[in-house]
């Protein structure tokens, strides 16, 4: 076979917060990873919180040296932009059953990609490291299982001139109405600029007035909008991002959380065998929905919206053609400019991550 699935972790069980530290110890070129965690809900009715709050950290080391950076929403957020396409996950809130997360890291434009991949042969010491908070998300969780797979490229013999890398910049708190200026590293070329800010019940255009991005001290100003007229321009391309949900139900409304954080829409309906219970969806601005039913019955929802987690994205170039990227490597500077909303809550935060071209 040109390629294989490869096991790099075995499913791992745990009962405390832990941080996994998982030797890359593979030669073939990888293409992709997929990291899947599974968390067993207890038996409260409504969600403790969105279930990817259980991987508070992904990192791929090589020594000092971080090659990917993100939480569990900003992985999720990163690679449906990537992929274009939703992970094949399960997003439920039933008590005794486990929800399965997935969280995929993308090393080459498109799966399978002979041109970017990660080749472990370039590196000493490659390490993944995954951060598990047991009970952060789902419905107050007390145990969860971790399993790493690999796409790696078996018979097929490529010679990779890079790989994608993705990074966490900085992660601050929005302040009232002020400007966050970042300063961006200019030593690789950009493939996608991501922002995300995240505020259960709010929707992200609602945190966030103004995205800037400029040239050498404003010499060239490449974006300056809203996040409003960046999602309805530069990134359109994008469809919105669909779930399917199941939960226990109530008399009363009860708090669940989705993927998807700006115009929200579900429907709702029993989830049974036998005649239905009329249920109501309502709200999910910045990824938290209220479900109830004039009966107590276990109910599924198909959810749809857009930014997922509070994430958008600004691609640079045609994304399939890496001469066209943004090459930032001749600028003297680039900089960020996000300006917060006059309300932006109390320890809201915003975080910026980069797609880059790192050749070998």
């Amino acid at each position: 076979m040109n390629n294989r699935l490869a096991t790099i972790l075995a499913q791992t069980t745990y009962d405390k917060d832990h941080v996994e530290v998982i030797d890359i110890n593979v030669a073939d070129p990888i293409s992709s990873l997929m990291i899947r965690y599974s968390g067993r809900n207890t038996d409260a009715i409504a969600g403790t919180d969105h279930p990817a709050k259980c991987i508070p950290k992904i990192e791929l080391v090589d020594g000092s040296d971080i090659l990917y950076s993100a939480n569990g929403h900003c992985a999720q957020g990163m690679d449906f932009y990537h992929r274009k396409r939703e992970p094949n996950q399960w997003l439920q809130y039933l008590n005794d059953n486990y929800f399965d997360m997935v969280f995929n890291l993308n090393f080459g434009r498109f799966l399978f990609d002979p041109e970017l991949a990660l080749d472990p042969t370039k590196f000493g010491n490659l390490q993944l490291k995954v951060s598990i908070d047991l009970d952060a998300g789902g419905v107050e969780p007390d145990a969860g299982k971790l399993l790493v797979l690999g796409n790696l490229f078996d018979e097929k013999t490529i010679s990779p001139t890079g790989f994608l890398m993705h990074k966490e910049m900085v992660s601050y708190t929005l302040a009232t109405s002020a400007h966050e200026y970042i300063d961006l590293p200019t030593d690789y070329p950009y493939r996608k600029l991501f922002i995300r800010a995240q505020r259960l019940g709010t929707e992200p255009n609602q945190q966030i007035v103004n995205i800037k991005l400029s040239e050498d001290n404003d010499k060239r100003v490449i974006v300056n909008h809203d996040m409003q007229s960046i999602l309805r321009s530069i990134a359109q391309e994008n469809r919105p991002f669909t779930e399917y949900i199941v939960g226990q139900g109530s008399t009363s409304a009860q708090y669940f959380y989705c993927t998807p954080t700006q115009i929200v829409a579900g429907n709702v309906n029993t989830w049974a065998t036998s005649a239905p219970t009329p249920h109501i969806f309502y709200h999910g601005d910045g990824g938290r929905f209220q479900v109830m039913g004039t009966a107590a019955r276990n109910w599924i929802a198909t959810v749809t919206g857009w930014m997922p987690h509070g994430m958008i994205e600004i691609p640079f170039g045609q994304q399939n053609v890496p001469e066209d990227w943004f090459d930032v490597r001749t600028l003297g500077s680039l900089r960020a400019d996000i300006t917060a909303q006059s309300s932006p809550g109390t320890a809201q935060t915003c975080e910026v991550l980069i797609q880059q071209l790192r050749g070998y």
